[in-house]
């Protein structure tokens, strides 16, 4: 375990730092706001699809560095990839992070596959979900903001909670 806790701290570190997906994008065709009422968090989440695939991705918000480097994870990976793989890879995140029993196929998701350490820390889990429920709701043209306060959030082992 201290070997991917130590990956997951460089790697956020990395992605909180060397954000590539903060710049506008022209004529965005899909987007959405999110929410994570427990630590604050907010983002906003703009794609451009052309002919079902991803173009161009943007975000932005007031955020932890856990969301940040959440979103330039999820955003690096949504580059050129289809709708459909888009909702597979959020599936593949948020399996990662919520269902603990599992051990699903992750090498798709990249960096992020770091992110599998926080099942050791519940509460901090939201904060990297929030970027992709974000985006299935861009995905799905929702125009209400997502919570991740709906989101049950399961523990692989019990401990004292974690602040975020």
């Amino acid at each position: 375990m201290s070997e991917l806790l130590t990956l997951y701290q460089s790697l956020i570190l990395q992605h909180n730092r060397d954000v590539q997906f903060q710049q506008p994008i022209p004529n965005p065709t899909h987007s959405a706001r999110g929410a994570n009422p427990l630590c604050g968090d907010t983002l906003d989440l703009a794609l451009r699809i052309n002919h079902d695939v991803i173009c161009a991705v943007h975000f932005a918000g007031q955020m932890s560095a856990i969301t940040r480097a959440s979103a330039n994870m999820m955003c690096q990976l949504l580059q050129q990839q289809t709708v459909d793989s888009a909702l597979r890879l959020h599936d593949a995140a948020l399996s990662l992070l919520l269902d603990a029993s599992t051990d699903i196929e992750t090498a798709a998701l990249g960096d992020f596959q770091s992110m599998r350490v926080l099942r050791e820390f519940p509460n901090r889990i939201k904060t990297a979900v929030l970027p992709w429920a974000t985006l299935k709701a861009a995905l799905q043209q929702r125009s209400d903001m997502v919570s991740t306060d709906s989101l049950v959030v399961a523990s692989s082992k019990s401990h004292a909670p974690d602040s975020n």
